[in-house]
């Protein structure tokens, strides 16, 4: 792979033909070697799109993707600068990593799931044992 172009499986690309690739696995295997990262934040494919997020290129725009899945691969990998963004999130799972990675948890101690609030709020007693 060079800056210009990336050979899969016997054939090579360039950042203007990935894109209109229409195999979604040829895409994906491009993002998981950090080419084209650029042009695949926009992808149409959610888990191509993910894959970004996991190579952590993109947080500021996949933080509002609309697919929770994307959203919650941001949360994983981003900056506690970014969770700022999700902690309103409507999709449970988004919300849990946030907590489960110990951010913000005195704000989910009175979130709306119940489980998400209870793991808050025992983190929260952890640290004040510690």
């Amino acid at each position: 792979m060079t800056e210009d172009y990336i050979t899969l499986y016997d054939k090579s690309y360039t950042y203007a033909n990935i894109q209109t690739e229409a195999d979604e696995y040829i895409r994906l295997e491009a993002a998981n070697q950090g080419f084209a990262l650029k042009v695949l934040v926009n992808d149409q494919s959610a888990l191509v799109r993910s894959t970004v997020a996991r190579i952590k290129y993109g947080h500021e725009q996949l933080a509002k993707d609309e697919s929770w899945k994307v959203r919650a691969t941001v949360a994983k990998h981003c900056l506690p600068t970014i969770l700022k963004n999700l902690i309103y999130d409507e999709n449970h799972f988004v919300r849990y990593i946030i907590v489960k990675r110990g951010y913000f948890l005195e704000h989910f101690t009175c979130d709306i799931d119940e489980e998400i609030a209870a793991l808050a709020k025992y983190q929260l007693s952890i640290k004040a044992n510690n």
